[in-house]
């Protein structure tokens, strides 16, 4: 039997890297080679990255059996090229990775050891470090068991520290590619999750750095924003959240009028509040 076969977990990421300096990446890569967890496979969708960047993946790919990359996806969206990793896993849980972020290496085994003790838990993700320009900025706050409702000022997981069990993504057909989604293919998944009465956790302990857009640089463009309102419209309504939510539907568009130092600083108040809360429980 094949090392991919054999895999509990596989872990998928998109990689799109255009950065001249690729220590990120080659951060990120490591933080999954080192895992304590190591029955796993590596799957990277790599389109559109610099030279040095793709020699650097090629490169890992032969050092190290785990690593698969898949190139050559017809569309290079983030969607799409997680959707190829899933079509191509074997392992029974499908973890996520970003290339510039950082696991630390227990976050496989404790994210496995929770979903094999909670049945009724789709996925699990944890509460993260922040780090922006190299430089810790804090942890991210956030619920341990969130509900739908703490969907609707801003999504209750952070994307790339989620394990899911393949079963649910197969439920609900993996990512969607529809337009919209684009920027918030996140946000649409987990709420699809929630729609066929299934829910995620965040386990309490930050089992990964998540790293920030640096000061001043706006990370959501215009169109993002619309695509991300489209998305909370649909997926609202499929909820049944409407009308009530509507003021949080237009929220994306709201806030992307505000001046960036004003989003910011919105910001730090928010994971102030976060802290404040989530200790206190």
């Amino acid at each position: 039997m094949s090392t991919s076969e054999n895999s509990l977990i596989s872990v998928i990421m998109g990689v799109y890297y255009r950065q001249h300096d690729f220590t990120y990446l080659m951060r990120s890569v490591e933080s999954i080679l080192q895992q304590t967890y190591v029955n796993f496979e590596f799957l990277i969708c790599d389109d559109g990255s610099t030279e040095n960047a793709m020699q650097y993946l090629s490169d890992c790919e032969r050092k190290d059996e785990r690593i698969r990359l898949i190139r050559g996806v017809p569309r290079t969206d983030l969607a799409s090229k997680l959707n190829a990793c899933i079509r191509m896993s074997c392992g029974q849980y499908i973890a996520r990775m970003d290339d510039d972020d950082y696991s630390y290496p227990h976050r496989f085994e404790e994210q496995l050891l929770y979903l094999q003790a909670h049945n009724d838990v789709a996925f699990v993700g944890c509460i993260t470090d922040l780090v922006r320009n190299n430089q810790s900025v804090g942890i991210r706050y956030l619920p341990p068991e969130p509900n739908v409702r703490d969907f609707l000022f801003v999504q209750p997981f952070i994307h790339p520290s989620l394990m899911f069990r393949r079963s649910v993504l197969l439920q609900t057909d993996g990512y969607s590619e529809l337009p919209r989604c684009c920027g918030c293919e996140d946000y649409d998944l987990l709420l699809r999750i929630y729609q066929q009465k299934m829910h995620g956790v965040n386990i309490q302990t930050p089992l990964m750095t998540y790293t920030l857009p640096p000061s001043g640089s706006r990370k959501r463009t215009f169109h993002l924003r619309r695509n991300e309102v489209k998305t909370r419209l649909a997926c609202f309504r499929q909820l049944h959240l409407l009308p009530g939510a509507l003021p949080y539907v237009l929220k994306p568009v709201v806030v992307g009028c505000l001046p960036q130092r004003c989003i910011e600083r919105l910001q730090q108040y928010r994971e102030k509040c976060r802290a404040h809360k989530f200790t206190r429980e």
